[in-house]
């Protein structure tokens, strides 16, 4: 056979022999012409050929390792990190994965080595740079961990999609997520707004989280597609749809640090075949409600996202598919149920464990009541107009950011210069977001602490500073695509919260941070809180 007139070649021995470490004299000595049959069948390695190709792997592995090892070897970070991926998705796996981010940076530095080809980054400075909008860099693999599957085929997500996508996307739905919209999906806010009142005065003593979760998939539910599940009002996840995003989101936060062994294992074609892989209850909902808008008679009266995303699909036909519509729809309520239901429970946590804090917000709130610039239900066009209720969000955002980790994306070929230091291109760097956050250079002596005062004292180039560092939503040209929408939701609704109930925690001592679980996204415990009644509205 002619594999194995190769494998008794003497060019391709003396190769592998050269790869085992072993010396020409050696492979003279036993390849030598005093060998039987030497010129017959150049028979001339003892050595068993199969031992032969083990060592050549064995060298070949080894080069490479060296390789990823000088990479970026001036780097610090865990040592097994500038070997592997495996440290990285061990720690993305367990317990704790957040805190031994922000504790290699204080270790380290502003840049951190947690892979062969990884740099997590600390710098504020760098935002501009990684996150630029001209050139944009492109997202890292690791995105590809939260593409979902309908009808065992995956699902283009806004969230992981490429460049050229992502720009046709925005500019067929653009419109759809600009200020100027916010206003249409008001009323879904405040109807859903009244059903969580309602809920609560009859709760006086319950996991607060558990209900915010419940009321963000109703409202984004309604904002997509003027409808609602009744999570609410069955006081249950009915379908499993909450559960399916958090698998969503587990899934990502489980293979984001190995996308190819994801893609391997998950969602290739013949992994969806044997695993059986369906629809989600969130892909079902989307491609149900989408049809049969379509088939609307009065689909025009819509103002919602569905109808926006139409829209868009009948005037550029040929920049935006059907499963593109679906996918952007699932991105959209499935982070954004997450960010609100999370950083509503995190604001309401550091609001009970900070009561002059939640003093000053009151008294704004019942100013602007007896003012007149404040309604019940608040409006968007009034809230923007209260400081205090935007530094309390920014701050509790800022100190528990919904997402787990940097937000990856690919150095240009020709490199970047980061932190005083030069990142080979084709490197993925990202900003940590929790470790920014607590820079002491832009966010003071006490950036550990929660004090949302630092956003009203700041002058305006540090209220400038603040903000560029600000990576809750992202930054840049692929900054969260519905971050005017997240933001009309919270701050439309913590002053409803407010107007309506004191909320206090009922183990005063409970840390927020000890019960955190680790996805994609910052998953909040139980947070049992006293709920009681009262009315800031004047009569």
């Amino acid at each position: 056979m002619r594999w194995r007139a190769l494998l008794n070649c003497p060019s391709l021995k003396l190769q592998l022999f050269q790869l085992s470490g072993l010396s020409l004299a050696s492979y003279k000595s036993t390849c030598s012409p005093d060998h039987p049959n030497f010129l017959q069948r150049h028979a001339c390695l003892k050595m068993p050929a199969a031992i032969a190709i083990i060592f050549a792997i064995v060298g070949i592995l080894v080069v490479r390792l060296l390789r990823s090892y000088f990479r970026l070897s001036d780097i610090p970070g865990p040592f097994w990190a500038k070997f592997t991926n495996l440290w990285r998705f061990r720690s993305q796996n367990t317990k704790g994965h957040t805190a031994r981010l922000i504790a290699l940076h204080k270790k380290h530095g502003k840049l951190v080595r947690l892979g062969p080809n990884h740099v997590s980054i600390s710098d504020p400075a760098a935002i501009p740079i990684v996150y630029s909008t001209n050139p944009s860099w492109r997202k890292g693999p690791s995105y590809y961990g939260a593409v979902p599957i309908s009808k065992k085929r995956a699902v283009p997500s806004i969230i992981a999609m490429s460049e050229r996508q992502h720009t046709s996307v925005r500019k067929s739905v653009g419109r759809a997520f600009t200020t100027n919209s916010l206003l249409d999906y008001e009323d879904s806010i405040e109807a859903t707004g009244k059903e969580l009142v309602d809920v609560l005065t009859e709760n006086p003593e319950t996991d607060v989280g558990q209900w915010l979760q419940f009321f963000a998939m109703d409202m984004l539910i309604r904002i997509a597609f003027s409808d609602t599940l009744g999570l609410l009002a069955k006081g249950d996840d009915i379908d499993g749809t909450l559960a399916a995003v958090m698998a969503r989101f587990d899934h990502w936060g489980q293979w984001g640090a190995m996308p190819d062994a994801d893609f391997l294992l998950n969602k290739s074609r013949l992994a969806t075949l044997l695993r059986g892989v369906g629809d989600s209850p969130l892909a079902r909902i989307g491609m149900n409600k989408l049809e049969a808008r379509r088939n609307d008679a009065n689909k025009q009266m819509y103002t919602d996202l569905c109808s926006r995303f139409l829209e868009g699909q009948a005037k550029y036909p040929d920049l935006l598919r059907q499963d593109e519509i679906l996918g952007i729809i699932m991105s959209t309520i499935g982070a954004g149920a997450d960010t609100t239901a999370g950083t509503l429970t995190y604001t309401l946590y550091f609001l009970s464990k900070n009561p002059t804090a939640k003093t000053k917000l009151l008294q704004e709130i019942e100013e602007s009541l007896r003012a007149g610039t404040l309604s019940s239900p608040p409006k968007w066009k009034e809230v923007q107009h209260m400081p205090y209720l935007d530094a309390v969000l920014k701050e509790s955002m800022r100190l528990l950011p919904i997402a787990s980790w940097g937000l990856d994306r690919v150095v240009p070929p020709a490199g970047a210069t980061i932190a005083g230091k030069f990142i080979p291109g084709d490197t993925i760097v990202g900003c940590q977001i929790d470790a920014t956050h607590l820079d002491e250079g832009v966010y003071g002596s006490d950036a550990d602490s929660y004090r949302p005062e630092r956003w009203i004292e700041a002058n305006e180039d540090q209220r400038r500073q603040m903000d560029r560092a600000f990576l809750t939503f992202s930054a840049g040209k692929r900054i969260c695509t519905g971050v005017h929408i997240a933001w009309l939701e919270m701050k439309k609704t913590l002053p409803l919260l407010l107007m309506n109930f004191d909320l206090e925690l009922i183990d005063p001592n409970q840390d927020v941070r000890d019960g955190i679980r680790i996805s994609a996204v910052k998953y909040p415990p139980p947070v049992p809180m006293k709920i009681t009644r009262r009315d800031l509205v004047p009569s």
